[in-house]
């Protein structure tokens, strides 16, 4: 039996445009009220994760910056550092084309930026070198440190809730969840996810933006 739910945000309970799908909404009430606690993961900023947690009433811890950071019971936790992802942003910006996102004066343990599609396996080569990890969200690439990913946060979730890994399900759509994917619990994504993330899912729905949240729940009997 499903215990415990794990959703990413952008694309998942958003559209393509990040706006919250109200059908996401109500199947997340639905089933915080059915007793499931819900925990979110995203490469967003901990602001941005404590004010979702707070309007949706999530009941969970919610993790920022990939698994980097979390709040939950009104104090932050920061489980890695920022230094090391800025250096390389300064380094990075002046040798691609680069450019810092403004949302990384929130950031505290990576760092956010875009970049022209041509520079992907130049800019991924040097942070190879630096012993740093990149990923695209689809809205946002994203500079970590080794082993900050959301599989950290899910690591996290089982030890603190005493879980079995077959007691949780995620829920995805794009290649910086392939960390949770890959661990031994139960995956679903909506039809707008990656190819990837398809392939390593349990359950594909047939709905997409947040749409599938609902059906996803009702898949797997939380609902």
């Amino acid at each position: 039996m499903i215990k415990f739910m794990v959703l990413d945000v952008d694309g998942t309970i958003t559209d393509q445009n990040r706006i919250i799908s109200p059908e996401a909404i109500k199947s997340i009430r639905r089933g915080i009220e059915n007793g499931l606690q819900i925990s979110l993961v995203s490469g967003n900023v901990i602001p941005v994760m404590y004010g979702l947690k707070t309007f949706l009433g999530i009941n969970a811890p919610v993790f920022g910056e990939n698994g980097g950071i979390m709040y939950y019971n009104g104090k932050i936790e920061k489980f890695f550092e920022k230094s090391k992802p800025f250096q390389f942003l300064e380094y990075i910006s002046g040798k691609s084309s680069v450019k810092s996102y403004f949302t990384n004066q929130w950031r505290e343990t990576s760092a956010a930026f875009s970049m022209n599609p041509e520079d992907e396996g130049f800019v991924s080569a040097e942070a190879e070198k630096w012993n740093l990890e990149i990923v695209n969200s689809k809205f946002t690439w994203h500079i970590m440190n080794p082993g900050q990913n959301k599989g950290y946060a899910l690591d996290i979730i089982k030890k603190q809730f005493e879980l079995n890994w077959d007691d949780i399900l995620v829920v995805g759509d794009s290649d910086n969840d392939n960390s949770m994917f890959s661990l031994p619990v139960k995956k679903a994504c909506p039809y707008n996810a990656t190819e990837t993330i398809k392939s390593l899912s349990d359950y594909v729905s047939s709905e997409s933006y947040g749409n599938e949240i609902n059906d996803i729940m009702v898949k797997f009997h939380i609902i």
